[in-house]
């Protein structure tokens, strides 16, 4: 019993109570299960190609298995965000009126926008496809208008992103040519001012490298979907299985 209390209470068992708890950590979970699966039944097909042999009834199995779980877990992260359309039209229309820089406004409400419409078509498509509550005349139309509502969504977050990059790069080279200023005025006071900005600078400069990565990884999936390159699995299902674990990390170390 000693033993089953120590598991219980310790910190390994906290941590996954605490991330289990959380739909956004669930919903990581089931995508990386995903396009990790999506990468491995890409890694199989292209041995059994290389080798030029038939594959054996164990290989089509696996290969079965891999897809029913690409496919359960596509489901469940559907029915699991559906309705969340409404949470990003909401979050648009508040970022119209939001002041601050034109910019970064126009990207926000751009990346709200495009991930209403994702969330609109991708509800509509798994209302009609696994609980035939809605019956679409076309369902392939909705499953590209939510690709495309995904790609404008990360290419404004993209470029988001970007801009925010360029900003704090400017504002570091400002503060390193105040701080040799001030060295040469021997203001102590100021330069310790200067130097805990530096800091913050450099923590949002981080953050938003790592975002601008993560945009650009996720960018492949709808754009390869919408055939605006021509990506192959491997690249679209490594580039998933890399965000999905950024996103588990993030999730875990947040505060």
């Amino acid at each position: 019993m000693s033993i089953v209390a120590a598991a219980a209470n310790s910190s390994a068992t906290a941590t996954y109570m605490k991330y289990a708890s959380q739909l956004s950590g669930r919903d990581k979970a089931c995508r990386f299960t995903q396009y990790f699966a999506r990468l491995l039944a890409y890694l199989v097909s292209r041995r059994i190609s290389l080798q030029g042999t038939k594959p054996t009834a164990s290989v089509l199995d696996w290969m079965s298995t891999l897809a029913k779980t690409q496919s359960a877990m596509s489901t469940t992260r559907k029915i699991l965000r559906s309705g969340k359309f409404i949470d990003f039209f909401h979050l648009f229309i508040r970022s119209l009126g939001q002041g601050g820089d034109e910019v970064e406004r126009l990207l926000n409400s751009g990346h709200k926008l495009g991930m209403f419409v994702f969330m609109l078509a991708d509800t509509a498509g798994i209302l009609h496809s696994a609980l035939g509550l809605v019956r679409l005349r076309d369902p392939q139309k909705a499953t590209r208008v939510a690709m495309r509502g995904w790609w404008l969504a990360l290419v404004c977050q993209l470029l988001a992103g970007v801009y925010q990059l360029r900003a704090l790069v400017i504002r570091e080279a400002d503060l390193c040519r105040v701080r040799r200023h001030l060295e040469k005025d021997a203001d102590a006071m100021a330069d310790r001012e200067c130097v805990v900005e530096e800091r913050q600078v450099m923590v949002k400069k981080r953050a938003a490298v790592r975002q601008v990565i993560a945009s650009a990884l996720d960018l492949t999936i709808p754009t390869a979907g919408l055939g605006l390159l021509g990506l192959n699995e491997g690249v679209v299902a490594l580039a998933g299985t890399i965000t999905s674990l950024m996103g588990v990390q993030d999730i875990l170390c947040a505060k």
